[in-house]
């Protein structure tokens, strides 16, 4: 054989490969379905080698080349795999109208191909057991039958998912405590960084709905416990807190705690008639600053932690039943997702979170702003905003993200 006829060869087989490449792939589109011979109307699978379905057949100048890709094709049609339908206009076997599929599983077995139904179905059998407690596992398995990408994963790729699950599991028996990110996860899978490589997945479990806007990584792993070093629990207010074992006076400016040792914490009265969480550090400091007497703000370091939690339920517990509650955070997803867990941490002790300064109407023109918000992300915040009850924050919302370090400190009236 001369190196040109090595060449046609080549050529015509490649191309009569992409055929029935393209051919199983409409197959596995048909199989999401419904069965892989048929697509959603009953008609059978075919790809027509047509300047609109198939142009590279149609293109092709040599005979030679044709010869080699439809004897190629005739060769999956004797493995059962598919059958091909002449152009009789053309001459004898000459030219092929189109290709038809006879037997999905076939026509992958013949390219070498594990179909996509298969890489599926495998998968589903592997989230059996854990389809119960995280649903979003079904959310995962239709995309992939449709061939789509979940949170970053391929069909069939079940290890990042898998590994989520473990991590979700062991971050439920640590309730409170924080938990060093690297060291877990070389614990659980010998590798450091593994858990940041699948935190997209992990933060799907975690929200329990793979279709909801992604959070940011440090956010999710402050939900969950996940820390990269203990964080510090920033307080300004007149309070005396029971820290391991003595008493410590949160002095002005501010003080700084390690949230897993406060014990206890003390409050005179007149001096709690208002507490605020901010957000971001830079609007914790400025409000530390112009602190009222009878107010209490703490800095929330994003998305509170565990500790975080517990220790902000004892500054709750210390208060008189008629202090309120307030929260400054971003205007945009992260900050009304911070908002809903520290109002949940409030009605865990019977009480109320109001928002403060998370009215997009009421930011000043020329505002400087992040982003626009997605469609995925306003829907999100104002799920939230109906399940808080925030309806002026809700009926205010915007087209645009704010930073809370773009506003202009103010406090609670």
């Amino acid at each position: 054989m001369t190196e040109d006829d090595e060449k046609t060869a080549e050529h015509g087989a490649a191309l009569a490969r992409k055929a029935l490449e393209r051919l199983l792939a409409r197959a596995e589109n048909a199989a999401s379905k419904g069965a892989a011979q048929t697509d959603r109307t009953g008609r059978t699978v075919t790809l027509p080698l047509s300047e609109k379905s198939f142009p590279e057949y149609l293109r092709l100048q040599r005979h030679a080349d044709k010869a080699v890709c439809n004897a190629n094709l005739q060769l999956a049609e004797r493995d059962g795999a598919i059958r091909v339908e002449w152009d009789s206009r053309a001459g004898e076997r000459a030219q092929i109208l189109r290709i038809v599929l006879r037997d999905g599983t076939r026509l992958a077995e013949h390219l070498g191909i594990e179909p996509r139904w298969d890489v599926v179905a495998q998968a589903e059998r592997q989230f059996g057991p854990y389809v119960a407690e995280h649903p979003v596992l079904t959310q995962v398995l239709e995309a992939w039958r449709k061939g789509n990408l979940v949170r970053g994963t391929r069909p069939g790729d079940v290890a990042s998912w898998l590994d989520a699950i473990q991590v979700m599991q062991y971050c439920a028996t640590k309730c409170g405590d924080d938990i060093a990110v690297r060291r877990l996860s070389a614990g659980l899978f010998h590798d450091s960084k593994r858990l940041e490589a699948i935190w997209p997945a992990l933060d799907a479990l975690a929200q329990g709905d793979a279709t909801m806007a992604q959070s940011e990584m440090e956010d999710l792993f402050s939900e969950l416990g996940l820390v990269k070093f203990p964080p510090t629990l920033l307080v300004a207010g007149n309070a005396v807190v029971m820290y391991g074992n003595e008493n410590v006076r949160t002095s002005r400016p501010y003080v700084g705690f390690a949230p897993s040792a406060i014990c206890s914490v003390h409050i005179n009265p007149g001096f709690d008639r208002r507490l605020l969480t901010v957000e971001n550090l830079t609007t914790f400091h400025e409000m530390a600053g112009q602190r009222p007497d009878d107010a209490i703000v703490i800095y929330t370091g994003g998305m509170p932690s565990p500790s975080w939690k517990r220790a902000y339920a004892v500054f709750l517990k210390a208060l008189a039943p008629t202090a309120t509650l307030h929260h400054w955070g971003d205007i945009d997803v992260g900050g009304f997702r911070i908002a809903s867990h520290i109002a949940k941490c409030c009605k865990q002790e019977g009480r109320l979170l109001r928002l403060h300064g998370m009215r997009a109407d009421a930011v000043l023109p020329g505002t400087v702003t992040r982003r626009e918000l997605a469609l995925s992300a306003r829907r999100e915040i104002l799920r939230v905003c109906e399940h808080w009850g925030w309806g002026e924050e809700a009926a205010a919302l915007g087209a645009l993200a704010v930073e809370q370090e773009a506003m202009e400190p103010c406090w609670p009236e």
